[in-house]
């Protein structure tokens, strides 16, 4: 059965309700981050190994998820049983986003001619917040063929203020 995005944005959805319910969303996102980092192609060849009876399998899952949330380990072990569970990551992401939407926070990813130092991330990030009125949650790049300025991109939304921009824009209105 193939993996798609919305059935890990269902499991996602179902796990926030019960997150909300205990007021534990952070404890379930930190619980989901863990599991899906743990979840490497050797761990889901392991668990989805047809040839370990599925008690045995379940039983060295509920052992390695022992101390997360009762919802978390009840999803895993359906997943399990229904040979989905390379859907972790996927939920953990899925999880993730939602919480981010709920409390208004936005991506960005933000490319830049060179590394920046944490203050003036900080201050890029702060004048990105303070233009979109959201908070964001960045992500930095490098790509040394950019000259000066910055390429934001905020959902579908792309702020793109380098030097070659520019100067493009300034040759278009010179020849118009």
């Amino acid at each position: 059965m193939p993996l798609t995005g919305s059935s890990a944005r269902r499991y996602a959805e179902a796990l926030l309700d019960f997150a909300v319910r205990e007021e534990a969303i952070s404890a379930y996102r930190g619980s989901l981050e863990r599991l899906a980092s743990a979840f490497g192609a050797e761990t889901l060849r392991a668990l989805r190994d047809p040839r370990v009876s599925l008690e045995r399998r379940r039983a060295a899952l509920d052992t390695a998820a022992s101390g997360e949330p009762n919802a978390v380990r009840a999803v895993l072990d359906l997943l399990l049983e229904r040979d989905r569970i390379a859907l972790v990551p996927r939920i953990s992401r899925a999880f993730g986003d939602l919480v981010d939407e709920r409390e208004g926070i936005v991506k960005a990813r933000i490319t830049t001619p060179i590394e920046l130092d944490e203050r003036q991330r900080a201050e890029l990030v702060r004048r990105l917040e303070q233009a979109t009125g959201k908070k964001i949650r960045p992500t930095f790049a490098v790509d040394g063929t950019l000259i000066g300025g910055a390429l934001v991109q905020i959902g579908d939304r792309l702020i793109d203020t380098t030097l070659r921009t520019q100067l493009s824009a300034l040759a278009r209105q010179l020849a118009g």
